[in-house]
């Protein structure tokens, strides 16, 4: 197997292009938050039309909250990167003055 070509980048570049994978990740979590708010909404229609009962609900309730988990630990790791970009963005900016 070869390596991976790593196309050449100033650090300005670079900087732009984990922003751009902040923003990726951020609408791909977005997908997962919205799809589990269709559960929810499906969830409550089911119990309304009495095909569900409260402890199925209840059941279903608590995968959809484990599920948003793992969006929210996410979100947090995505702040602390970007963070990080800006910081380091910021010590750029001064050292070219």
């Amino acid at each position: 197997m070869s390596e991976p070509e790593i196309p050449e980048r100033t650090q300005e570049e670079a900087l732009t292009d984990l922003l751009v994978s902040i923003a990726l990740e951020e609408t791909a979590l977005a997908h997962v938050i919205n799809a589990e708010g269709e559960k929810i909404q499906a969830i409550a229609q089911m119990m309304e039309n009495d095909e569900i009962d409260a402890e199925e609900a209840i059941e279903m309730q608590q995968e959809v909250s484990k599920m948003m988990r793992m969006p929210i630990k996410k979100q947090m790791l995505l702040q602390f990167k970007l963070e990080d970009i800006l910081d380091f963005k910021e010590e750029l900016e001064l050292n070219n003055c």
